[in-house]
């Protein structure tokens, strides 16, 4: 790597980026902007045109921004690209992050289930996620449960084994929690004696709604409530079919995914948010977006329990409540019992979340020095 004295800037190529509003990408961007020297250059993922011309509009990106970087990061939905990074990042003599935080097997997979697990292109999906292990310096993930499976993981391939093995002292897998943007503050709820449950997000087994819908199929009779189903996916005229037969489907509202300013309001009119309700391994070790809003709002948040939510700040954990792994009725108890009052850490959750999410990044700031060095 080339040395660059103190007084020039460390630059730092952020490739891929699918959104630039994207909580993810822009958070660690962020970050890596807020330490003295650095600076931060970003290359969308190309979208226009055939196959072949985005794969050269990507390439001359890759090639022309990453001239005078010391760090190529890769963002979190470009893990097929790992292999090709770090190729160039061995021509610029820079280091490597890849940001995992979107698995490619976990997602087709688990997440969407529109791959079977058994099947060819799972094991491709799979060996690609090894491959953008092998290629960091530094591995990016967002919570201590999912940095801890990632840790030791080598491709099964003899090739890149022996690259991992030659490597493995140089490899270091970092959780950085998601936390909340900017937008997610507390608003005082307007006062209501019904309890409003808002859902938001894709049509996807990894939320778990076949089990949210039980759920209600309980809470129903037992506690007056409205719900909002915020988000759009193909199984979503299948769940609307399944609310509409129940029982409580008058209290029940569909809408289309809105921008960041309305969900805010959006989230400023429930008593309480949902989280992830998934039976997969991703939905055991994540804590969603959603969850960090949700608290960062000052709102009650109703998850599953599972290892990853110990990354949640002790000082909001009263506007937590997790339940029993696909449980319906531990679901239905919990929302029996949300108080429609906020509580007294509602206020200052946003800067709670934040402080403790900004704390959580200081080891990606001192392994930036280490490379400045």
């Amino acid at each position: 790597m080339r040395d660059q004295p103190v007084s020039s800037p460390l630059r730092v190529l952020q490739y891929g980026v699918h959104d630039r509003a994207y909580p993810r990408n822009s958070r660690i961007r962020r970050y890596l902007e807020s330490l003295d020297g650095v600076e931060v250059r970003v290359v969308e993922r190309a979208r226009s045109g055939g196959r072949v011309r985005r794969a050269l509009a990507d390439l001359t990106g890759l090639w022309q921004g990453s001239n005078g970087a010391a760090i190529i990061l890769l963002s979190e939905f470009r893990l097929t690209h790992a292999p090709l990074v770090r190729v160039v990042a061995r021509l610029r003599r820079a280091r490597i992050i890849v940001d995992g935080f979107v698995g490619l097997h976990e997602t087709a997979v688990g997440d969407w289930g529109s791959v079977r697990p058994e099947s060819r292109r799972a094991r491709r999906l799979a060996a690609a996620d090894r491959r953008a292990l092998a290629a960091a310096d530094l591995f990016l993930i967002d919570t201590e449960v999912r940095a801890s499976q990632r840790r030791g993981v080598v491709p099964r391939r003899a090739v890149f084994r022996r690259a991992v093995s030659r490597r493995s002292a140089h490899i270091r897998v970092l959780p950085l929690p998601v936390g909340a943007p900017a937008w997610a503050v507390h608003r005082p709820p307007s006062p209501t004696s019904r309890l409003r449950i808002l859902y938001y997000g894709n049509y996807i087994p990894l939320h778990g709604l076949d089990l949210v819908a039980e759920a209600l199929d309980e809470l129903h009779g037992r506690r007056d409530f409205e719900v909002t189903f915020l988000g759009s996916g193909a199984r979503r005229e299948a769940f609307e079919d399944r609310v509409a037969a129940s029982a409580w489907s008058p209290r029940a509202t569909f809408c289309d995914p809105v921008p960041e300013a309305e969900l805010a309001d959006r989230i400023a009119d429930a008593t309480v948010v949902l989280g992830v309700f998934g039976d997969s391994d991703k939905a055991r070790s994540v804590v969603a977006n959603k969850v960090w809003q949700g608290l960062a709002c000052g709102r009650t948040v109703v998850t599953q329990a599972g290892e990853a939510l110990a990354d949640v700040p002790p000082a909001v954990r009263e506007l937590l409540v997790e339940t029993e792994p696909g449980s319906a009725q531990a679901l239905a108890e919990a929302l029996s019992r949300v108080p429609l009052s906020p509580s007294p850490v509602a206020p200052r959750a946003s800067v709670l979340v934040e402080e403790h999410v900004w704390a959580r990044f200081a080891p990606l700031g001192d392994w930036v020095s280490e490379v400045r060095r």
